[in-house]
């Protein structure tokens, strides 16, 4: 009954995604005094957390998305989606490296690589899903190909990130917000697009 079940997929991948997101918090410790020294480190923490916060927040709101029109898993999205939370379950990993060494290149590489996985992986289950759809007659939709659009997008944009985490590592988390701000508004926008010829029918 439960055979390549969406809901235990389901249930598997927020209960890895709520993990994540709160240990991650727990690599912040209290600045030892209020003098600008251990002040100034506590803002860098808080800075690498609330972005390392933000991409997989971001993920998961795709993930969701992802996993919305199916009624059924696959083998193949089954299999990636569990290499999908190993690469995501690694994050808070990467994020306290760049805690330890604040940006130094081999954990702004690190990061970076990590980023380049959970995308790779994350654009394989789009096609997946897509591929999906066609062996069940189901339509792809606009929706569903921006969605699929904005996976490769991202994959390659995490390319561009890991090109700054090897030249110009300290600026490493700036080039990943700017992503970040680009992948939602490019999103909002084609969500908007993709809702005007049904205004006018």
């Amino acid at each position: 009954m439960f055979h390549y079940s969406k809901s235990r997929l389901v249930g598997i991948s927020d209960g890895i995604f709520a993990v994540v997101l709160t240990i991650m918090v727990l690599d912040i410790k209290s600045p030892i005094n209020e003098s600008v020294g251990p002040m100034t480190e506590l803002l860098k923490h808080l800075v690498i957390y609330f972005t390392s916060f933000g991409i997989v927040s971001q993920y998961w709101v795709y993930h969701q998305e992802l996993l919305s029109g199916i009624k059924k898993a696959t083998p193949m999205l089954t299999i990636t989606n569990i290499y999908y939370l190993c690469f995501i379950s690694l994050t808070p990993f990467a994020t306290s490296w760049l805690n330890d060494s604040f940006l130094s290149r081999d954990s702004a590489i690190a990061y970076s690589v990590l980023i380049i996985l959970v995308n790779f992986t994350q654009s394989l289950m789009f096609r997946e899903v897509a591929n999906l759809a066609e062996k069940t007659s189901t339509e792809v939709t606009a929706h569903d190909r921006e969605e699929i659009r904005s996976a490769q997008i991202m994959l390659g944009v995490s390319i561009v990130y890991l090109g700054f985490a090897y030249f110009l590592p300290k600026y490493l988390l700036i080039v990943i917000i700017m992503g970040l701000l680009l992948r939602t508004t490019v999103t909002q926008i084609a969500r908007l697009i993709n809702r005007v010829p049904r205004i006018h029918h």
